[in-house]
């Protein structure tokens, strides 16, 4: 069926280049829609960017993939780069009392020893149990802290478990739903063969740039326009079209948007939408990350993924990229996250990097104490405000629907991601199902198509 005689073209407007709106603007596209994406900030994919370095590419903010993760696979499998997926041994660690810990199998609890035997035990059976359990929802109104306290035991908490929590969401922690830490042990059980084989975690050869600038290739196929660098500073619903204004002073008319940005962000750019909608976009609360990203001649450790049970280390975690992805693939060289989440007000997000450096590097000693300065050849530090939304009780009912009360506008982003935590594969599903319901509104006489011209659909 030729786009003459074809169902109705609309003008769709994108908001936002990371991964949820490059997957919505690839599925409109292919729908011969006539798309514009706009993204403020000087390059696609969102938190899952990567830059140059060492011949290839690396993430300012580490990523990987669970076995799970059906529905990335999916699209790159369709756009044709699904053999640049591996699957590789990702081990976990846990460092407390001064030693690291392995986690990356069932009988590594057992082996745990900065808590008794007997707690070991509980958080053994606590974690088999959470595995095999499938309804999430009796969790979803009461917090991680009251839930494990019970199950573990205070002491066990305390250490383990409680400290991540606390590394994590600072003073928060306490507010965060069993929901969300379910979800890690679930997931993660995902990822393994069998319930006692070790975890393998997946990454995309040359980095997730291979996928974003895929998408935006065939995005750009289709017939599609991105602009990189451009913001939509203005947004007005005009005879039931919306004119976008962008930052370069162009004016362009949508029947749709859909817009992938924060939800407080949302609330700031469409003044006139009802009390109660934007009452949900202005009560979620992110998590602010920031991550030191070191270039090093020698190994920290053996460890891929460290969790920091100590509480007067300041960072929340040390993700050693090149025991996931060897360091043959960055010329001998050795790559490692230092990572930490913080409060909006936290001094961390504007202290001077060279600083920051100079703070960890004791504690990165207590890790390693072979660790020296010497070693590191450089590094970077990378920081982003929207970085993770904070799940609480009862979540579900405050989430901001896809469709806005505002005809013709649609909201995907991290912050909609539930039960599972925010991440690619989530990113890619909120796209898919934002372009299906632009779709079916479409299809129900719900959305009035102006005057596009029907991009080419291959």
């Amino acid at each position: 069926m030729s786009p003459a005689t074809g169902p109705p073209r609309l003008r769709v407007g994108v908001i936002g280049g990371g991964i949820a709106g490059l997957t919505a603007a690839y599925r409109f596209a292919q729908r011969g829609h006539q798309v514009t994406l706009w993204e403020r900030g000087p390059r696609l994919g969102g938190q899952a960017a990567a830059f140059p370095v060492l011949g290839t590419a690396i993430e300012y903010f580490y990523h990987h993939l669970f076995m799970s993760d059906h529905d990335i696979v999916q699209l790159m499998n369709e756009i044709g780069i699904g053999d640049d997926l591996i699957w590789l041994p990702s081990p976990v660690g846990f460092f407390a009392d001064g030693k690291i810990y392995p986690l990356s199998g069932a009988f590594d609890l057992l082996r745990l020893g900065c808590i008794p035997l007997i707690d070991r035990l509980r958080v053994g059976f606590t974690t088999l149990y959470l595995q095999k359990l499938r309804d999430w929802r009796r969790f979803e109104h009461v917090t991680a802290a009251e839930w494990l306290r019970r199950a573990v035991g205070q002491r066990a908490f305390d250490r383990v478990w409680g400290a991540q929590l606390r590394a994590k969401f600072g003073p928060r922690y306490d507010q965060v739903a069993m929901v969300w830490f379910w979800n890690k042990i679930y997931l993660r059980t995902q990822s393994r063969p069998s319930l006692l084989a070790k975890e393998k975690l997946g990454y995309i050869r040359g980095s997730f740039n291979t996928l974003i600038d895929r998408l935006a290739e065939v995005i750009a196929e289709q017939g599609a326009t991105i602009k990189v660098g451009v913001g939509t500073d203005r947004l007005e619903r005009r005879d039931n079209e919306w004119l976008v204004r962008t930052s370069e002073g162009e004016e362009v008319t949508c029947d749709v948007i859909v817009a992938t940005v924060p939800s407080p962000i949302l609330a700031k750019l469409f003044p006139d939408l009802p009390e109660d909608y934007k009452a949900k976009l202005t009560g979620a609360v992110y998590q602010a990350a920031v991550t030191m990203l070191l270039q090093t001649t020698r190994p920290l450790s053996h460890i891929y993924w460290l969790n920091i049970g100590d509480p007067s280390v300041p960072f929340t975690g040390i993700i050693e990229h090149t025991n996931f992805i060897g360091p043959e693939h960055y010329q001998g060289r050795h790559l490692i996250y230092v990572s930490k989440y913080v409060e909006h007000n936290h001094p961390y997000l504007t202290t001077p990097d060279d600083q920051l450096f100079a703070e960890y590097v004791p504690y990165l000693q207590r890790i390693n104490p072979a660790f020296s300065p010497d070693w590191v050849e450089r590094y970077w530090v990378f920081r982003e405000y929207a970085a993770q939304p904070i799940i609480t009780k009862n979540y579900s009912a405050r989430i901001p629907e896809h469709r806005t009360p505002l005809p013709g506008l649609y909201l995907a982003n991290t912050a909609q991601i539930y039960p599972e935590d925010r991440g690619t594969n989530y990113s890619v599903r909120i796209g898919n199902v934002v372009a299906d319901l632009v779709e079916q509104d479409l299809r129900a006489g719900l959305l009035r198509p102006g005057t596009a011209t029907a991009a080419s659909n291959p």
